[in-house]
């Protein structure tokens, strides 16, 4: 367990907290506004990427990520309706109508988010800057910096889930999804790469 009293920050730690920070704001704004100009297939390929190099850094190679996948992969199949018989064609079709990156999206989803609500309290979303953020500041509460980490993770989850019904369901209308899907995944990139780098920021990641 790491003391408090031992890691308060000093004056000069604060100023190069805050620079960071600083740095961190305008570089996530910077890929935010860059993002939008990406072509959506790129998108999803960019988010799934980022998902899985985050479950791989945050929480390592588990058995459980690998149960995870394969639930997705079983979801997945389910949910395009694949038959032994013509699992081939079928997966064609599905990789020509919505294209390849909105397949791999859509299975690194399902495996993000099936390891996340399942992944133990030390693996969860943003953990090292919950963390770090506990024991660098020993005034804060925190029971209180844990809840409001768990209400963001739990908006998080509800945006991002609202969102996917409401891109499936326009997928199956032959209704405009792209539209729908784009800003869901570039917040998804950008708030995967802040996970990320909040550990470089902090010097606790890995």
């Amino acid at each position: 367990m790491v003391n408090k009293s031992s890691v308060a920050m000093s004056p000069r730690q604060q100023q190069r907290w805050k620079s960071k920070e600083t740095m961190f704001a305008k570089l996530l704004a910077q890929l935010f506004a860059q993002l939008k100009q990406v072509p959506l297939g790129y998108l999803m390929v960019m988010a799934a990427i980022a998902m899985a190099l985050d479950l791989y850094i945050s929480t390592s190679v588990t058995p459980l990520m690998g149960v995870s996948f394969l639930m997705c992969l079983v979801v997945g199949v389910r949910w395009i309706g694949v038959q032994p018989s013509n699992s081939g064609n079928q997966i064609q079709r599905l990789v020509r109508k919505y294209g390849l990156g909105a397949c791999l999206f859509l299975f690194t989803f399902l495996w993000f988010m099936l390891d996340f609500t399942a992944a133990p309290a030390h693996a969860q979303f943003f953990q090292v800057a919950e963390d770090w953020l506990t024991s660098a500041i020993p005034e804060v509460d925190a029971d209180l910096v844990s809840l409001v980490f768990n209400v963001l993770r739990a908006l998080f989850l509800i945006y991002l889930g609202i969102s996917l019904v409401k891109v499936v369901n326009a997928a199956q209308q032959d209704d405009d999804w792209k539209t729908l899907a784009r800003t869901p995944i570039i917040i998804l990139i950008v708030v995967t790469l802040g996970d990320l780098l909040a550990g470089y920021i902090t010097g606790t990641g890995a």
